[in-house]
């Protein structure tokens, strides 16, 4: 089975997985406003999914624009998928944590994350809490994630991969009438970096341009607007005022700069040939736009465990683990 059958099974499985529990109209909450292209691609490829089934997303926000929606108990409250389920990156955790206290009646979905902990005490509190909501679901992003979930967690557990999958570019025809020699080292430089020989060997190749995502290292001019237009919210403190600008953010965020970073993304993994990659999504990019791809291992395995759960197998692409 070449890549685009292997493309096609994945998205099958997010489809037949997610179907399931996703059976009525819903709100998707947790959304990335910020400047992860990563996050972006996850986001693009859950609305690309959700335009696949009849039901009507009734609200959006993000953490800095969440306000506490009016809702009946058959709404169902989806929590966006990606690798911040645990203590490194605590504030989306502390969000869920929120919502599943609030919305005990509801069915709630947490699209694919990947789960990581560093203090055991902090997991059994969160499992505990979560394991009290009788309707929640939390997808698992990959094996490691299924085992911790099962072993530690009370609630339905779904083994499905991760959203950005769901977009499978149609026309790939940039990649067909373009040579391209050049190699990225794909870089990301924050606490899930974990530093390998190779990296220098890389370096010193001449052909090779050493980089992290697009807006990583200095903010593009469409982040920079939405963290103004989300700092002028926070200045007002009348609830009306506040609700109709959280409804502009929301929009601008759906409608221009979740796209506009998504296209960015794609013309930056397609300029070139060969991607080594420590980011998860760099790799999936490379993926699906056709790229020779390695994807180094995180610091605590979610890079390795991704591969070995959906990409063992994809050709012309490799994990690096040692």
């Amino acid at each position: 089975m070449d890549n685009s059958g292997r493309l096609l099974n994945i998205k099958y499985i997010i489809k037949n997985s997610l179907s399931s529990v996703i059976c009525n109209d819903y709100v998707l909450l947790d959304l990335p406003y910020y400047s992860n292209i990563g996050d972006s691609l996850i986001w693009k490829g859950t609305e690309s999914f959700l335009a696949t089934l009849p039901y009507a997303c009734i609200y959006r926000s993000s953490i800095e624009t969440y306000i506490p929606p009016d809702i009946d108990k058959d709404v169902i409250i989806l929590l966006h998928g990606g690798g911040n389920f645990g203590d490194l990156w605590r504030r989306h955790t502390e969000f869920v944590l929120k919502i599943v206290e609030r919305f005990s009646n509801n069915r709630i979905v947490i699209l694919p994350q990947t789960v990581h902990y560093q203090d055991q005490t902090i997991m059994m509190k969160d499992s505990l809490q979560l394991s009290m909501h009788p309707r929640l679901s939390i997808c698992a992003r990959d094996s490691m994630t299924k085992e911790i979930l099962e072993k530690y967690f009370s609630n339905q557990i779904l083994l499905v991969p991760d959203m950005a999958f769901f977009i499978f570019p149609k026309d790939n025809s940039v990649c067909k009438y373009k040579k391209f020699d050049k190699t990225l080292f794909l870089f990301r430089r924050d606490k899930e970096l974990r530093i390998f020989n190779a990296f220098e060997t890389l370096r010193k190749q001449k052909n090779n341009d050493e980089k992290d995502w697009p807006g990583m290292e200095k903010k593009l001019i469409y982040t920079k607007i939405l963290f103004r237009l989300i700092k002028v919210r926070n200045k007002f403190k009348n609830k009306i005022v506040v609700f109709y600008l959280s409804k502009f953010i929301d929009w601008y965020a759906l409608k221009i700069h979740m796209p506009l970073l998504y296209k960015i993304g794609l013309k930056f993994i397609n300029s070139y040939e060969k991607i080594y990659s420590t980011r998860l999504h760099g790799a999936i990019m490379g993926i699906l736009l056709k790229k020779h791809v390695i994807i180094f291992d995180n610091s605590y395995g979610k890079n390795k465990s991704f591969y070995n759960t959906w990409l063992n197998g994809f050709e012309s692409t490799y994990l690096v683990e040692k």
